[in-house]
């Protein structure tokens, strides 16, 4: 509605003018301010009579204007104090009486008020003193006592005296008949007689004591003495008495009271108390006007007017003892005199005020509606809307009152504006009508034969029973539907499809009534099996409803969750509950999960005999789940709690989950304390693995993880497979799952009791190798696999003996057979296993976590063994790694590289990378890395490698640097081991330090001292090691002080430091005398006579201007030297080429070519 709506509220007041055409209110108001000013000096009492909303207020009021109008300049100025007896309910009437009226005459008589101020500080409250004297009174034996004091003394000296005499003669005991003891004993007897006394006087009584307070009330002489004391209250009472009232009330009137003013008491809206207290209420109005106390010759300034406006037949039916019991129930045709009379003695006049006339009441309704809804609704409208009014007063049998008009206006004005206009006036007037009804029974609306006919019918709405249900709930008109919805909600709950729910929940007020709905029927859904139907229809539609209600619904769904003790483990049982985690907050799942867990494994445990398909039922069920909790991000938080529940413990039960346990994606691992449920002597085990081996592999998995199995039990089970193998019947699957049974209890037992297992007695039995066949099937090839890993562990290398078979007179005689022979063959490695048989041994052996022994040890001694070579490359190229320390890979290094090849070796110790951990690392020493290991982990992907280089370089930095001469000398595992970290992954050695034994070794090739048997360009490479700021100073060193360099030490140094002998000879500023000198004796002379072509060609890049500087700067014994050497040069055998450009960097090209000339006689 695009119309703004605008309200005016009517305010119900009093009016001081008399608006109705009949001017009834008008006559009473002149009447009765007639009635005021001819009252005398005296009490007087006036007696408004008319019902409610009759318009009494109006008419004092307007009595009040009249009287104000029409006062000459000499007459009396009344003054109207207006006491409403209803608001001041509850508290004491004359207090509040007084109290409003003292501070109402204070606002209208300022000049008084220091006289007013006194008079209220009396009605607030008054001072009380008291005094108080307290003196201590003493009982007889205190007196006694006190008396005799002062003889105390006298009888401790009489009778320390008589014992003093008795010990003196030793006769102390006689003391005790002494005179002194006597009195002594009396005293203290007649105490306790006394006490008895007062014990069994008080017996029976309130003041019952016990004896031992008794005997402290007799032996207390003395009390604590109280001083004279007085005390001060402020004390402020209910109410008080109608003499203490009358008294302030008249004081107060002879304070403002005058012969100018007069004060006129209106005691208003007596008639509004509930019923049971109207008759105190109208005792104490009468007392305030009855004259009781006041003197025939009172002061005329202290005379009370008082005005009663009240409700006749409420008043009198609450005062009248016969109506109050009911004796008047019965309507009478005439006013009774007695009623009169009642009033007549309480009031001096009584004026009746009738209400307006019903001629007058469609203008008067109709103008208030105009004025609180102004131009908001047409004349039908308005008409229907009074027409409406009309018939509720109709049915309460009585007549339209001004108070009523405005009070149902407003409340039509307040609910049209609530609403925005959407609904028609006469519509919001049928609200109102129906209003007590349809707000406590909303479901009434579903009916319209429910509401009045009549008022439906001046409605005029088609769509009156969904306004008024808007009206009601204060919601849209769309949504009114909401009362009628309750059941059908809760019928699409449990209905097999969600699509009834889906299509009521767009409905109006589904909303606002759905979580009510829920709640309520919670119960009755969990106990009648329809709370699994709730959930996944209620799952189906949330996730596409956005209503208010939303996370209400999932809340109640998820806290009555917990209420479920347990479920059948059955699809069509836990998978609805499932979809309760897809709607519930993420915060709530978790706690959801162990509702939903516990519920679960209390369901499994609950069959008395649980069988093998209830435990792969159960497996079933976890792997459903897991896949749904997944989905949300759920999985860790199930396989975390599953940590905190136990499976039942039926050995059926336990063998069906574990043989489906692996495929759901977990294990017994993740339970709590799995436990079976066996008698001490059973075949359980041996009878599951003999009946069906494939499936009781799995199963024995599991067990495994939970420890079920005693080492005894798995060499039963084993022996009872292998004694199955040996039996004719058995097929070549059968015989390939037994033998896989075979092999996992192997497995699973120490190595120190695998050889209990009697496979080598399935050996000789010809019947198992006929029954292993050749390979050719895939049975064949898996039986053959697991018959090689058995026997691979004792009997590689090693010819078997013939089986044997009693012949029909029982005698022993061989069975060979070609299955028998082909074993044979591969035990001795003389024939290959296929590549599916060499995957199955590798994946056996790797299982087993003993590879290295026998497996590569054997492979390492025995390297043609084609099986073994074949099952180790396999074991070692796919997949997982075998379990294999550091030290086995540093120990099999050399056999291993070999067999996988260099890159294939690399890749292999990248899958190591979190099987080495610091401790493997830590604890392998130098001598025993081998040569290349280093090289091959500097290339490996994984952390662990890095931290082994570092180990490496640590353990290379603790050698000593002045043994490292001696292991460059001997070139031994230390030397090499540090030239491959510096060629690999680098080493940061103490330069500083390295440097002189670099030197020494360096120095000691030259000469020829020492030789040592490296790889090309070791030297070379441990230079590498050192700063490189340090190599020009190196290389100075060296030029300075080599010595006894010969063509053969040249030779070796060109090895092993080839790129340092060309820094030697081309690099270097500034080069001294005795550097080149030496260069030139010591490099250039050796390598002309060992025709040392890499040295040469040093030279001859380094041009004749720099060797011609050398050669001037050398001694004459050095070229001497030289020209000796050159000469045994050219004159060899060697190419003519390569010697005369070496004579042209040594010698010039012009001295060259004269050389040449007279060498060819040109």
């Amino acid at each position: 509605m695009n119309k703004k709506i605008f309200r005016n509220v009517i305010i119900d007041e009093p009016t001081a003018e008399d608006l109705f055409h009949g001017k009834g209110h008008e006559r009473t108001a002149v009447s009765l301010a007639k009635t005021i000013r001819s009252f005398d000096d005296k009490d007087r009492a006036i007696g408004l009579d008319g019902p409610w909303g009759s318009g009494k207020s109006s008419v004092v009021e307007i009595a009040a204007r009249h009287l104000e109008n029409t006062r000459e300049f000499n007459d009396v100025r009344h003054y109207f104090f207006t006491f409403d007896i209803w608001k001041s309910q509850g508290a004491g009437f004359r207090r509040s009486f007084l109290e409003h009226f003292v501070s109402w005459a204070r606002e209208n008589f300022p000049q008084k008020r220091t006289a007013l101020n006194e008079i209220e500080k009396e009605i607030h409250g008054k001072t009380r003193e008291i005094q108080t004297n307290s003196q201590p009174i003493l009982d007889w034996f205190g007196i006694f006592v006190l008396f005799f004091l002062p003889f105390f003394p006298i009888y401790y000296f009489w009778s320390k005296s008589v014992f003093d005499d008795l010990n003196k003669i030793g006769e102390l005991h006689k003391f005790l008949w002494s005179t002194p003891f006597i009195l002594l004993s009396l005293f203290a007897g007649v105490a306790i007689i006394v006490a008895l006394i007062k014990y069994f006087g008080a017996r029976g009584s309130k003041n019952e004591l016990d004896f031992k307070a008794s005997i402290s009330r007799v032996l207390l002489i003395s009390s604590k003495q109280h001083q004279d004391h007085k005390v001060t209250q402020r004390v402020r009472e209910i109410d008080p008495n109608d003499y203490e009232f009358h008294q302030t009330l008249r004081e107060i009137l002879g304070v403002i009271q005058s012969r100018e003013s007069k004060v006129v008491m209106v005691l208003d809206n007596i008639d509004r108390l509930p019923k049971k207290e109207i008759r105190d209420y109208w005792a104490l109005v009468r007392s305030i006007f009855s004259r009781t106390h006041q003197a025939t010759n009172a002061d005329p300034q202290k005379t009370i007017t008082a005005i009663v406006p009240y409700d006749r037949t409420l008043i009198e039916s609450n005062v009248n003892e016969a109506d109050v019991n009911g004796e008047s129930a019965e309507l009478q045709p005439l006013t009774r005199l007695a009623s009169r009379e009642l009033f007549s003695k309480t009031f001096d006049e009584v004026l009746t005020v009738s209400p307006p006339v019903l001629s007058n009441a469609r203008d008067f309704f109709t103008e208030k509606l105009n004025i609180a809804l102004p131009e908001q609704a047409s004349k039908d409208a308005v008409f229907r809307t009074y027409r409406i009014f009309c018939e509720l007063l109709r049915n309460e049998g009585g007549t339209t009152t001004p108070r009523q008009v405005v009070s149902f206006v407003n409340d039509l004005s307040g609910l049209f504006v609530l609403h925005e206009g959407h609904f028609p006036l006469p519509t919001v007037a049928a609200y109102l009508a129906h209003h007590d009804l349809i707000s406590d029974y909303p479901n009434k609306l579903t009916d319209i034969a429910n509401l009045d006919s009549k008022i439906v019918e001046l409605a005029s709405d088609p769509m009156l029973p969904r306004n008024l249900a808007a009206m009601v709930f204060n919601v849209d008109a769309q949504l009114a539907y909401q009362i009628l919805l309750d059941d059908e909600i809760a019928g699409a709950a449990v209905a097999s499809k969600s699509e009834e729910l889906a299509e009521i929940s767009k409905s109006a007020g589904f909303d606002l009534r759905v979580d009510d709905v829920v709640r309520s029927n919670l119960d009755e859904w969990l106990s009648t099996g329809d709370y699994r139907t709730v959930i996944v229809n209620f799952s189906e539609i949330l996730p596409y409803y956005e209503e208010d209600a939303k996370p209400h619904i999932i809340a109640a769904l998820v806290e009555s969750f917990s209420r479920v003790e347990n479920f059948k483990i059955i699809k069509d049982e836990y998978e609805p509950y499932l979809t309760l985690f897809e709607i519930a907050d993420r915060e709530d799942r978790p706690a959801l999960l162990t509702s939903y867990l516990r519920a679960a494994f209390s369901g499994a445990n609950a069959p008395k005999e649980p069988t093998f398909e209830t435990g792969q039922d159960f497996a079933k069920f976890l792997s459903i789940t897991k896949t749904r909790l997944e989905e949300i991000g759920l999985g860790e938080t199930l396989q975390e709690q599953l940590g905190s529940y136990t499976p039942n413990s039926s050995a059926d039960f336990l063998y069906g989950l574990g043989v489906s346990i692996s495929d759901a994606g977990f294990s017994f691992q993740d339970f709590k304390d799995v436990r079976i449920d066996l008698p001490d002597e059973t075949d359980f085990f041996e009878s599951v693995a003999t009946e069906d081996p494939s499936v009781a592999k799995q199963a024995f998995v599991q067990f495994k993880y939970a420890d079920l199995l005693v080492d005894e039990k798995w060499i039963s089970v084993a022996n009872a497979c292998l004694t199955a193998c040996t039996d004719e019947t058995e097929d070549e699957e059968r015989l390939a799952d037994l033998l896989d049974v075979v092999c996992f209890s192997w497995r699973s037992l120490p190595e120190k009791r695998r050889t209990e297992i009697r496979f080598p007695q399935a050996l000789s039995n010809g019947h198992f190798f006929r029954k292993l066949g050749s390979g050719q099937t895939e049975a064949s090839e898996k039986s053959i696999s697991s018959a090689f890993f058995l026997a691979g562990q004792t009997l590689l290398g090693t010819s078997l003996e013939n089986p044997t078979k009693l012949d029909p007179n029982g005698q022993a005689v061989a069975d060979v057979s070609e299955e028998f022979t082909a074993f044979n063959k591969l035990l001795l490695g003389e024939s290959k296993l296929s590549v599916a048989q060499a995957t199955i041994v590798a994946s056996r052996a790797k299982e087993a976590f003993k590879f290295a022994n026998p497996w590569v040890a054997f492979g390492e001694n025995n390297p043609d063994h084609n099986a073994v070579r074949q099952v180790v490359k396999q074991a070692f190229s796919f997949g997982n790694p075998p379990h294999l320390a550091l030290r086995g890979l540093t120990s099999h290094f050399t056999y291993l590289q070999n067999l996988l090849g260099d890159d294939e070796f690399v890749s292999m110790l990248g899958q190591y990378k979190s099987k080495i951990d610091d401790g493997q690392i830590s604890n392998i020493d130098l001598d025993q890395i081998p040569a290349g290991f280093l090289t091959a982990t500097n290339r490996a992907e994984g952390n662990c490698w890095v931290k082994f280089q570092e180990h490496v370089e640590s353990k290379l930095k603790d050698i000593d640097n002045a043994d490292w001469p001696d292991h460059f000398a001997e070139m031994d595992h230390a030397a090499r081991l540090l030239v491959e970290k510096l060629s690999t992954s680098g080493c940061a050695l103490d330069s500083a330090s390295f440097r002189d034994p670099l030197l020494q070794i360096i120095f000691d090739i030259l000469s020829g001292t020492v030789a040592p048997d490296a790889n090309e360009g070791a030297i070379d490479v441990l230079m590498s090691g050192i700063d490189k700021n340090y190599h020009a100073d190196i290389c100075r060193t060296i030029r300075e002080k080599m010595t006894g360099v010969t063509a053969r030490s040249l030779d070796n140094s060109v090895f092993l430091f080839p790129k340092l002998l060309v820094d030697l000879v081309q690099r270097g500023d500034r080069i001294k005398k005795a550097e080149k000198d030496n260069l030139v004796r010591q490099i250039l002379c050796p390598a002309l006579e060992g025709r040392n072509r890499a040295v040469l060609d040093i030279f001859v890049r380094l041009g004749y201007a720099r060797i011609s500087d050398f050669m001037r700067s050398s001694d004459e014994s050095t070229n001497d030297r030289l020209q000796g050497a050159w000469k045994s040069f050219s004159g060899s055998d060697e190419d003519r080429d390569w010697i005369r450009s070496v004579g042209e960097a040594i010698l010039g090209k012009r001295r060259t070519k004269t050389f040449w000339e007279a060498v060819l006689g040109t």
